[in-house]
């Protein structure tokens, strides 16, 4: 046993512990006469204080196993066929205590509360189930009663629900529980028309409960073909039992489809290998990825926009390839290397195109037009002296008038019409203002503004 499973063994023995503790304490209790009377502690003071601890240790116990194992010092745990108990983890006291009491409701409950929980895997929902007396008639229970207006999608705990059922091999489902999950699931089959999500419900039903033998294979298999894209389908393909004519037929309808990197899939996960080339069909899907991105461009004049997204699209489908090969092995039938080559080759050249499109020069900022202001006017010791801030041209005397000899009237106050219109009497003459002291010049108002 490695470090790892004694840790989970030992926090998963909390409980039994507990126990004892608690028997101590009762027995304890027995003799309170010769104990202090300021005897300060309690039982639920101790369980709250153990049970803290508890949920605290699984919780680091938890986030220490979703760690990456150090490349100095892993270990990981290898399955044999000598070996088949599944690795320890550490069960939530809450979530085993729902399950030994086969509270279905609660147990809908807490999912959908934990649903954010990215500590929650199915292996820890599949533990814990092996404390309930009979998990199937719970999760069938929780399926049959739980309501909506949750805070997530009360079918997405339906599939986690049934999910961690499956794994569960020794399920011993009783005749009664499956003739009630059997009206459930003809219920439900009559909601999936075309709808993926409702036929993954569906099937994993099926799956959790053995129902498969009770359906029509060939409407199974249409089933399977719509839920494809998801990474439950090839699991579910082989626990509702379909032959081998039949897995079969998903493939060629997905090949036909086009969807030959799923079809490569199912070939290989539920053993089709043998009737069909998946290495042709790998060679034959990068053939036409390439084929495909150069009719995106053609259609789009080759724009900028459209040789991004030929390559994206391509680049996308060659990773996809690549996975294969190598969780498949395939280097020897496949190479590996000259798919990566493109791949590096397509990322280079939407790197160039990038550079070579010049940024946008920005715009030269000019300097803004100043404001006009009014003639802003102070006192001088013995007078008034004009002090304007702009004066747009006009030309003042050494008395700080307007000197209609050098044309400055007709800035911007009057046009050369309007002089005309109005006359002489029009054009203000100079006018001089003595040494007044106090005196403040009254504004400038050419004659044909009403005053």
């Amino acid at each position: 046993m490695t470090e790892t499973e004694t840790i989970a063994a030992a926090i998963n023995q909390i409980d039994e512990k507990k126990q004892k503790l608690k028997k101590a304490f009762d027995d304890l209790q027995s003799h309170r006469s010769l104990l202090s009377p300021s005897f300060p502690l309690s039982w639920s003071d101790i369980d709250s204080h153990f049970s803290s601890l508890q949920s605290s240790l699984s919780n680091r116990f938890r986030l220490l196993q979703s760690q990456p194992p150090s490349p100095n010092n892993a270990s990981p745990r290898i399955e044999t066929a000598d070996d088949p108990e599944p690795p320890l983890v550490v069960i939530r006291p809450e979530l085993r205590a729902l399950c030994e009491k086969m509270d279905s409701t609660g147990l809908s409950k807490f999912l959908a509360d934990h649903w954010d929980d990215d500590a929650m895997p199915n292996q820890e929902l599949s533990a814990a189930f092996r404390y309930s007396p009979d998990p199937a008639t719970m999760v069938l229970n929780a399926i049959d009663g739980s309501s909506k207006g949750k805070s997530v999608d009360v079918r997405r705990v339906f599939v986690l629900l049934m999910e961690a059922l499956i794994e569960i091999n020794d399920k011993n489902i009783t005749l009664d529980t499956k003739e009630k999950a059997k009206k459930v699931a003809d219920n439900w089959n009559t909601k999936i028309n075309n709808k993926p999500f409702e036929a993954l419900l569906f099937l994993h039903l099926l799956a959790a409960f053995e129902l498969g033998s009770e359906f029509n294979s060939e409407e199974l298999s249409r089933y399977v073909v719509m839920i494809a894209k998801y990474k439950q389908a090839t699991l579910l393909c082989n626990k509702v039992c379909l032959d081998k004519e039949r897995v079969g037929e998903v493939i060629t309808k997905l090949l036909s489809i086009g969807k030959p990197i799923l079809a490569v899939r199912f070939m290989y996960e539920c053993g089709r290998t043998d009737g069909f080339e998946p290495v042709s069909v790998l060679k034959g899907y990068v053939k036409e990825a390439r084929e495909a991105a150069e009719r995106v461009c053609k259609e789009d004049k080759y724009s900028l926009k459209s040789q991004n997204e030929a390559t994206d699209k391509e680049v996308s489908a060659l990773r996809a390839v690549i996975k294969i090969i190598k969780d498949r092995n395939l280097e020897a039938e496949f190479s590996e290397e000259r798919v990566e080559e493109r791949v590096e080759e397509l990322e280079r050249q939407k790197a160039q195109r990038k550079r070579n499109v010049e940024p946008p020069q920005p715009k030269p900022k000019g300097r803004k037009r100043p404001r006009d202001r009014t003639q802003v006017y102070r006192q001088e010791a013995g007078g008034v002296m004009i002090e304007p801030s702009h004066h747009h041209g006009l030309q003042l005397n050494p008395f700080g008038v307007v000197n209609p000899a050098r044309g400055g009237i007709l800035g911007p106050y009057m046009s050369p019409v309007a002089a005309g219109l109005y006359g002489a009497a029009a054009i203000p003459q100079p006018v001089c203002y003595g040494q007044q002291a106090g005196f403040v010049m009254p504004p400038f108002h050419p004659s044909y503004y009403s005053q």
